[in-house]
């Protein structure tokens, strides 16, 4: 194969730039890129790499694996040879497979980097995107963006049987982004939320050593006054919810009927996890137990509740399309009520956000949407 002189020229052999012939494929590739036209941008990227994957030229296709990989992950729509509309859906295996080509050449490649850690968060593989984010920290440990995705990885974590390891790895994070970057709120706030935890985990060890009859354990128990108290068990409760672990949550709501005037907790629990599982029927039914509180955790919590479920109804309302729509300004104003009582949690974010967009609230919509790029959401940019 013969690229326009490239191969048979012993200069430009030697040369630290890419051949003509290269440069005009990519740019007329990154110009249909650009254009939108991701269809064709992937057949001309796919076509670089068939002419050029060789010794010499193979060092100058870094810009196209990184584009091969955004291309393969991806949604997009096209018109086949018959003019009829396909969908190209997401293929996240290739995407990583371009992103590593792209490493193999340049293997600290800030872009491609995020560009991995982006895929992997946001395909249910936030333990290796914490990996990839805590090397892109290394290598520029005065990102924010990097910091904030990292603990945001490494958080998940705590969700995983290995969570207590996962609530250390955090901690130790935290040391690092504060010496970088200082004592900032978000800090504060990821390493309290390994502490708390630490925390449960060691008083459900302690709880579990109590019953079990070891006296010893009972000492531990009695001394941590701090845990036992109503509103320690409202906040566990409120964390077990946040992080759909119901099991643990109807733990927490025995110890708070037991030790406040809360009566529902239970049902509390069983209205979000029915929530989970997408019974939202059942979750109405349990949402009614409302009315049997005084509680001002426990009615904030079931308008948490009752919030998601109006959202659910506005979204299947034959009419939704319709900005207008009643179910969706109710579900609106639960959601900007919940707001000014407390702020909201990154798991009510989608929701909120949803209903702002359909009923065009520009105000809340901006709000939620920048809380969520804050709290939850992984930054798309540096």
């Amino acid at each position: 194969m013969q690229l326009d002189g490239f191969i048979d020229d012993p200069e430009a052999i030697n040369s630290p730039f890419a051949p003509p012939s290269l440069k005009t494929a990519y740019y007329n590739a990154e110009a249909l890129y650009q254009a939108e036209n991701y269809k064709g941008a992937h057949e001309a990227f796919l076509r670089i790499v068939d002419s050029f994957s060789i010794p010499k030229t193979k060092p100058f296709l870094l810009g196209t694996y990184h584009r091969l990989a955004q291309l393969k992950s991806l949604e997009y729509t096209f018109a086949d040879a018959n003019n009829a509309v396909k969908t190209h859906k997401p293929d996240i295996i290739q995407a990583l497979y371009y992103v590593e080509m792209g490493l193999g050449l340049q293997p600290k490649h800030i872009d491609l980097l995020y560009l991995k850690a982006t895929l992997e968060y946001n395909h249910g593989r936030p333990q290796k995107a914490a990996k990839t984010l805590q090397l892109l920290c290394t290598l520029d440990p005065h990102s924010f963006t990097f910091h904030h995705f990292a603990a945001i990885a490494l958080s998940q974590g705590l969700k995983s049987t290995d969570g207590t390891a996962q609530a250390k790895a955090l901690l130790s994070f935290c040391d690092s982004w504060e010496t970088h970057l200082g004592k900032t709120e978000k800090v504060q706030q990821f390493r309290q939320l390994a502490n708390d935890h630490l925390q449960i985990q060691s008083l459900e060890t302690a709880k579990n050593n109590s019953q079990s009859g070891s006296a010893g354990n009972t000492a531990i128990m009695n001394r941590q006054p701090a845990l036992s108290t109503p509103n320690r068990y409202r906040k566990f409760l409120a964390i077990s919810l946040e992080m759909n672990r119901f099991q643990e949550g109807h733990r927490w709501a025995d110890s708070l009927e037991s030790t406040a005037p809360v009566f529902t907790a239970h049902n509390l629990v069983n209205g979000f996890e029915l929530i989970q599982n997408n019974r939202w029927d059942d979750a109405l039914l349990e949402a009614e137990n409302r009315q049997s509180e005084t509680d001002p955790f426990m009615v904030l919590q079931y308008q948490r509740m009752s919030a998601r479920i109006a959202t659910h109804i506005a979204q299947n309302h034959p009419n939704f399309g319709n900005p207008k729509l009643p179910e969706t300004d109710h579900a609106l104003q639960l959601w900007i009520e919940l707001y000014q009582k407390e702020g909201l949690t990154p798991n009510d974010l989608p929701f909120a956000i949803s209903v702002a967009e359909q009923a065009h609230s520009i105000q809340y919509l901006t709000l939620w949407k920048q809380m969520a790029q804050d709290l939850k959401t992984p930054p798309k940019e540096k």
